[in-house]
């Protein structure tokens, strides 16, 4: 097939200039797809590959893609909300994936998972099935949003009573906040409230060189990490991170102490506050309960819809395979598995 279109494998640097020739005024650049999200994902050991798509001397298309390992020696590569593209085209898609053929045969990759929210409009393109969609590595299909760019006493009032009671709760419990550079802040601190939480709550976590690599990958103007106190005690912890302007909620523990306090409520009110005063106009909450993945998040979504704003929902990602009989192997695992 003739095509005007190119695609080349870049580093870092290179994808990091190319990114935001896409930036689109109506919508942020996933951060997902942000360059030093695939920073932290090769300081945790993966492998990780860039990309850019031009027509002729034009960007058009750019994207990371992660490789994982799944069961029975399969692996795959995972493009996180992305590739990010201007428009997706018959010609993009074929171009993408005869690119990503010579990266499976070059890694060993069985295929090559793309999770572009717009990819399934294409005529022929379909979303893998919900039991094939979920892997540890799929991000959610529904996200909370809200709108931080208007007067913050509007912003307040639209909050649920709960959450506006919880923060002057932990005011007048003289909650102290610190605003921290990720580099910078109290890994040790950050790891213990992240254990508490999850043996509280019953998840699994990371371990803490994986977080350590999270926080040095982050640029001090990219985000920051919130410690909220009260008599001196650490009480919560978060990690928000920020790309084109959005800033996400990515990772919160909190200590059984002041439970009866909420202390996250008063973090996410001050980081709002904060965000404001550096330009950022949305926060992003990340996921909330969806009917693919099937995670029982009831009371993380109720806490994250408190603060008022919307449900973005996500289509299921599209699989290129190279590795036919691989990539059965892995749907009848996921079928009869999960």
């Amino acid at each position: 097939m003739k095509t005007s279109l190119s695609i080349t494998e870049c580093n870092a640097q290179e994808y990091e200039s190319a990114l935001p020739q896409l930036a689109q005024h109506d919508s942020s650049l996933p951060l997902l797809q942000a360059p030093f999200y695939g920073v932290w994902q090769s300081r945790d050991g993966k492998t990780v590959v860039y990309f850019i798509v031009r027509d002729n001397d034009t960007i058009i298309a750019a994207g990371l893609a992660i490789k994982y390992d799944a069961p029975a020696g399969i692996s795959f590569f995972y493009c996180p909300y992305g590739p990010v593209t201007r428009q997706w085209t018959r010609e993009l898609y074929e171009v993408i994936r005869h690119f990503f053929a010579g990266v499976a045969k070059r890694t060993g990759a069985s295929f090559v998972r793309l999770d572009s929210p717009n990819l399934t409009s294409l005529a022929g393109v379909r979303p893998v099935a919900n039991h094939l969609a979920v892997t540890a590595s799929l991000q959610p299909r529904a996200e909370w949003l809200l709108d931080i760019s208007g007067k913050q006493d509007d912003i307040w009032m639209a909050m649920h009573k709960h959450a506006r009671y919880n923060i002057r709760l932990a005011e007048r419990a003289q909650a102290r906040l610190k605003f921290f550079s990720p580099g910078d802040a109290p890994l040790d601190i950050f790891f213990a409230l992240m254990q508490t939480t999850a043996g509280r709550d019953s998840f699994s976590i990371q371990s803490q060189k994986y977080y350590e690599a999270v926080l040095r990958s982050i640029p001090s103007d990219s985000g920051f990490v919130a410690l909220c106190t009260i008599n001196d005690e650490p009480a919560a912890i978060s990690l928000f991170a920020t790309y084109d302007k959005t800033m996400h909620y990515v990772f919160s523990g909190s200590s059984n102490d002041f439970r009866k306090i909420a202390p996250p409520y008063y973090i996410i009110w001050n980081a709002i506050l904060e965000a404001k005063k550096r330009g950022w106009h949305t926060l992003n909450f990340g996921g909330i309960s969806d009917n693919v993945k099937g995670v029982h998040l009831a009371g993380v979504t109720g806490f994250k819809k408190r603060f008022g704003g919307y449900e973005v929902d996500h289509p299921n990602p599209v699989d290129l395979v190279y590795n036919h009989p691989k990539y059965t192997a892995f749907s009848l695992y996921k079928k009869f598995k999960g």
